[in-house]
C-alpha cells in the first residue's frame, strides 16, 4: 500500500470548495466517551435540502502521538474525508493518507495501542450490560421478577448513571405494562 493512492482530507476539502463554492460541510460530535471521540461529517450541495454524504470517524485519546493533543480535531477532520471520500473525492480508497499515515503508527506502536483499548474495555462491557439488562427487564413477566432484575441491576458498579438512568426508564415501562395486564401474570 502506497500512501500517493490516497488522497489528503485538504485536499479533498479544496475540490469540493472548487466544485461546490455554495455547498456545506456540517459536523456534529455524535459522542464524547471520555477517552474517544466520534463525529459525524454530513455533505450537502447548494439547494439541495437532503445531504449527499455523510461520514464517521472515531478516535482514541492518546492511541498516537497527535491523539495526544488532538484527538477531537483528529476526529472531525476524518469524518469530514469519509464523508468526502463517500460522495466521490477519493483516490484508491476511502481513507485519506492521515489515516493511513495514523494506522501505520498505531501498527508500529502495539503495546501503546492495546493499553488504551483496555481502558475502553470496561465501557464495552458496560454498554454490552446495558443490552443484558434490557432483555432482563423485557422478559420479566411479575413485578416480583421485576424487582430482582433492579436488584440485579443495582449491583453493576461497571454502569455509568447515564446508563442506568435509561434502564430506570425501560424498568418504568416494563412495570406500567405488567400492572396495566399487557402480559401474562
Amino acid at each position: 500500500m502506497t500512501l500517493q493512492n490516497y488522497e489528503t482530507v485538504a485536499s479533498r476539502i479544496q475540490k469540493f470548495w472548487d466544485e461546490y463554492p455554495n455547498g456545506k460541510i456540517l459536523t456534529e460530535l455524535v459522542e464524547n466517551g471520555g477517552n474517544y471521540w466520534i463525529f459525524k461529517a454530513t455533505v450537502y450541495l447548494e439547494g439541495v435540502t437532503n445531504p449527499v454524504a455523510t461520514g464517521h470517524a472515531h478516535e482514541v485519546i492518546g492511541a498516537s502521538q497527535i491523539n495526544k493533543t488532538s484527538a477531537l480535531e483528529v476526529c472531525e477532520t476524518s469524518a469530514v474525508g469519509r464523508a468526502l471520500a463517500f460522495f466521490g473525492y477519493h483516490g484508491s480508497g476511502i481513507a485519506s493518507v492521515e489515516e493511513i499515515t495514523r494506522a501505520k503508527q498505531r501498527q508500529a506502536e502495539p503495546e501503546q495501542f492495546t493499553a488504551i483499548a483496555k481502558k475502553d474495555f470496561p465501557k464495552t462491557v458496560a454498554v454490552i450490560n446495558v443490552k443484558r439488562y434490557e432483555n432482563l427487564i423485557a422478559e420479566t413477566k411479575t413485578i416480583t421478577e421485576l424487582m430482582k432484575a433492579a436488584e440485579t441491576i443495582a449491583k453493576d458498579s461497571e454502569l455509568q448513571d447515564s446508563q442506568k438512568d435509561i434502564l430506570r426508564e425501560v424498568w418504568a415501562k416494563r412495570r406500567a405494562a405488567i400492572q396495566d395486564g399487557d402480559t401474562p401474570l
